[in-house]
């Protein structure tokens, strides 16, 4: 799918705390791990180029147990709630920004009471970021 210019919208609400991963409910968001939710803004879903916003529900954690490393650029902003850097025992809130360059190491992550919703752009790492 080719990015699609598009006007401002309003995304529809993340899926409930507790939603089941193959509730109907929850779409358009899609599970991509236990308690993270995604839904596609922009882009192709199943590659490394898109646009996506990010839900975490309230105290979930990754479910890597160790860093996290990949071949992309990602670019992520909080827009609610935020995340604990499970490796640097940090937390970042609403604001909080990451430029990461392929190769870079992060994470794991726990989301915190509130949750955490982001925005999150993937770019290939054979394009010019």
């Amino acid at each position: 799918m080719a990015f699609i210019q598009k006007e401002f919208t309003h995304p529809p609400p993340h899926p409930a705390i507790g939603t089941l991963a193959d509730s109907p409910t929850a779409k358009p968001w899609y599970p991509i791990g236990p308690g993270i939710w995604e839904l596609l803004l922009n882009g192709n879903p199943n590659s490394d180029n898109k646009s996506v916003l990010q839900w975490y529900d309230p105290g979930t954690k990754s479910t890597q147990t160790e860093p996290i490393t990949h071949t992309y650029f990602e670019e992520v902003c909080f827009m609610q709630g935020g995340l604990k850097d499970l490796s640097l025992g940090k937390a970042w809130s609403v604001g909080a920004y990451a430029w990461r360059e392929p190769g870079m190491v992060h994470g794991p992550y726990e989301a915190s009471q509130e949750g955490c919703l982001q925005f999150v752009k993937l770019i290939p790492a054979g394009e010019k970021a």
